[in-house]
């Protein structure tokens, strides 16, 4: 048999997309020269690849299965892909898995009549058993748990399958030579030490579809490191939802990888409130220069709402530590959750802000199929978009107009805070003429808005005349004397942009 595993990936395409090589290298192990000795291949498309080019480049592999991994961002294209490969060839098996499916397996197939099969949850032994069961004639599916397929004009989902006790049992990419590490295409390669999550956020599938937390063991985590970082590469992606859940093994895998590194960046999402004094200074050793942080809201009435616990005291303690050690790391809101208003964001924004963050984000909410906040929806007055990504359009708490408000805040943000010209002058406006950081960023978008600029150096033009709009700023709340005290602190700042 021959099976091609693919995905559609965002930008470049270039990244290792670890699914895949977990899905192959366990069908590998799973396979026998006498039995069940499938060919198998990876090949991943980017997302400006036309829909008829990728389907030229499967169907020249001349697989007999194709599987897809299907998130968030592919799933209309890696629909229209698989459309044109049933056209061209109908005898080819069209399998989807993944988290964007996993929940909606049945409504697919139901629709989607060049679907074949769907693999829900954690796919690596329900996809080995499924490839052996299809390669007899008019193979009988009805043992394989984990899957949802069409058997004539009805829709057959069997059991759920239980999760793997053992995740060490799929093989490592690295270890086995799945993935070739000398491939100067690879922007940053990812690596899972865990599997699962010991949250349940009501926005996230991620816990549903791998219940509780698993561990790959310490020896084969420090041999992959061993390998990985010999080679160099510029950054590895630890893909542990919450890098930090449990300190004390976190503290350990940092240890490792601080012996084996050669000057990698460490890429990781953690929770501030974790972070002490010890694990700060290991990030710092570490090169953890690209560190994620959900906060999701400041808002306790949001926070609950969503199964989202959040200690604040020890939260700030832990952004201290991480600016002690001069860490880059993004903090990240969610502009239209339950509760979340207009003003409410602004508060968190100037909360946030008030620590001195290296960055803060909003990003929009997506109602993601299968979470209990998709569930709830009408519950919070939440309207979203019927197809992929689902953005959320409005909430009870959120107009659309607000929502449009919040994107401009974010350019704002990127501008004044993210792009360090005006982050000085931002703080001293805050302290010496008495507003919020929210609002300056609000009169910041009064004052763009009337800028006749165009054309590709468009930003780099707003940076320049940051010293205008300071003089506007300071006129419109009669501060003129604020402007001549801190453009000498402005234009110093400029030319280091």
């Amino acid at each position: 048999m021959r099976i091609l595993l693919s995905s559609i990936c965002l930008e470049t395409g270039t990244d290792i997309q670890l699914a895949l090589y977990y899905l192959k290298g366990f069908l590998l192990k799973q396979s026998s020269p006498q039995h069940f000795s499938p060919k198998v291949q990876i090949k991943v498309f980017n997302e400006n690849q036309s829909i008829s080019d990728i389907a030229k480049q499967i169907l020249n592999c001349n697989p007999d299965l194709v599987g897809f991994s299907c998130y968030l961002w592919n799933i209309r294209k890696t629909l229209q892909v698989s459309r044109q490969l049933k056209r061209y060839d109908d005898s080819i098996k069209i399998v989807l898995g993944g988290p964007e499916v996993s929940p909606r397996a049945e409504e697919l197939l139901k629709i989607n009549k060049f679907i074949d099969i769907i693999v829900r949850g954690e796919g690596e032994e329900a996809f080995a058993q499924l490839a052996k069961s299809l390669t007899v004639e008019n193979p009988d599916l009805s043992p394989v748990k984990g899957i949802s397929f069409r058997r004539g004009k009805c829709v057959i989902s069997n059991s759920d399958r239980l999760n793997l006790a053992d995740i060490s049992i799929i093989p490592s990419p690295y270890l086995t030579g799945l993935v070739n590490l000398k491939d100067r295409n690879i922007v940053d390669i990812p690596l899972e030490t865990t599997r699962g999550c010991s949250f349940s956020c009501g926005y996230c599938y991620y816990h549903k579809e791998f219940l509780g937390l698993r561990f790959m063991p310490f020896s084969r985590v420090q041999k992959e490191f061993k390998m990985i970082l010999s080679r160099k590469p510029r950054e590895v992606y630890l893909m542990d939802a919450t890098f930090n859940s449990c300190p004390k093994r976190a503290k350990r895998i940092l240890k490792l990888f601080i012996r084996h590194n050669r000057g990698a960046n460490l890429h990781v999402e953690l929770r501030a409130e974790l972070v002490d004094p010890e694990m700060a200074r290991l990030l710092y050793r570490a090169n953890a220069y690209n560190i994620e942080i959900g906060i999701q809201s400041t808002n306790p009435r949001t926070l609950k709402a969503v199964n989202r616990p959040l200690n604040i005291g020890k939260f700030v303690q832990g952004i201290q530590l991480l600016n002690k050690y001069k860490l880059f790391y993004e903090i990240q809101l969610i502009d239209a959750l339950p509760f979340q208003s207009f003003s409410g964001l602004k508060k968190s924004l100037d909360w946030l802000y008030d620590l001195h963050p290296a960055k803060v984000s909003i990003f929009r909410l997506n109602l993601l199929p299968g979470t209990v906040l998709r569930q709830h929806a009408a519950r919070f007055g939440i309207k979203y978009q019927s197809q992929a990504p689902y953005r959320a359009i409005k909430s009870r708490a959120m107009s659309k107009a607000d929502l449009k408000r919040v994107e401009k805040i974010q350019f704002a943000m990127e501008r004044l805070y993210d792009s360090q010209v005006f982050q000085n002058t931002l703080y001293a406006l805050r302290d010496r003429a008495g507003v919020k950081i929210s609002q300056i960023f609000e009169d910041w978008l009064v004052w763009e808005a009337k800028q006749k600029i165009h054309g590709p150096k468009y930003l780099d033009e707003l940076n320049k005349k940051s010293p205008q709009f300071l003089e506007y700023f300071c006129h419109r709340h009669s501060k003129a004397d604020l402007y001549y005290r801190l453009l000498p602190q402005l234009l110093k700042d400029l030319p280091g942009y």
